[in-house]
């Protein structure tokens, strides 16, 4: 689960701030116009789901429909799914959110401070600060209670979800990155936050995607399983 994809490059001409998807999850199209995202999902499904049922797909594409409008209404430039099986046979899925936010990051340090001090005001939340290549990150562990449509009776049901937030102020972007990662299954919840700190360490501004996290590669990942476990 730690490969990365293709480099995400937000924003216009001039230094980039790019950062690479994990490689097996499966963009929802915020990058495409609004009137093809339903044709890019209808293929996801499809692509996922190829020996299920045109209700299983349909169905599928609906929550996938749910979640990118979700994100394009917050903001977001990237929202990502991964659906795979686990080594006991067992289904395991997460969507990965990320956005930009104007911030004057001219002094990151002060920024994570800011952030650790407001976001652990939160009981409910589990914070940590951790250094990647671009600079400071500051960590949230925490938990969601999301409603969902059941498509066969049409009742609202309720799914608690895992989430681990990594916030990184972009010194010489005036940026604040944010990349949430969401599961319900608890059981991997901890691959995923490794997943997502090997995620944060691809972030760069201003220089070939590819060097991005080389130094430092892995180094998040391993103080963040400390922290938490």
């Amino acid at each position: 689960m730690t490969d990365t994809g293709d480099p995400v490059r937000p924003g216009e001409a001039g230094p980039q701030l790019s950062w690479r998807p994990p490689v097996h999850f499966h963009s929802l199209g915020l990058e495409l116009p609004e009137e093809e995202r339903p044709a890019h999902l209808a293929e996801i499904a499809a692509e996922i789901w190829p020996g299920g049922t045109e209700y299983q797909r349909t169905t599928v594409r609906g929550w996938y429909e749910d979640i990118a409008a979700s994100a394009a209404a917050d903001g977001a430039e990237y929202a990502g799914l991964y659906i795979g099986g686990t080594d006991d046979d067992r289904l395991t899925t997460a969507t990965l959110v990320v956005r930009t936010d104007p911030a004057d990051a001219r002094d990151p340090d002060a920024v994570a401070a800011a952030l650790e001090e407001m976001l652990s005001n939160d009981s409910a939340n589990q914070v940590l600060r951790q250094e990647a290549p671009a600079g400071p990150v500051v960590v949230v562990v925490s938990g969601l209670l999301v409603t969902l449509p059941d498509e066969e009776t049409g009742d609202r049901v309720e799914l608690p979800l895992c989430t681990v937030t990594a916030h990184l102020p972009v010194a010489g972007a005036d940026l604040l990155l944010t990349m949430q990662l969401s599961t319900p299954s608890a059981a991997e919840f901890p691959d995923y936050v490794a997943l997502l700190a090997s995620t944060v360490e691809t972030v760069s501004y201003g220089e070939d995607p590819a060097e991005a996290g080389s130094a430092a590669q892995s180094a998040m990942a391993a103080g963040i399983e400390e922290a938490f476990g």
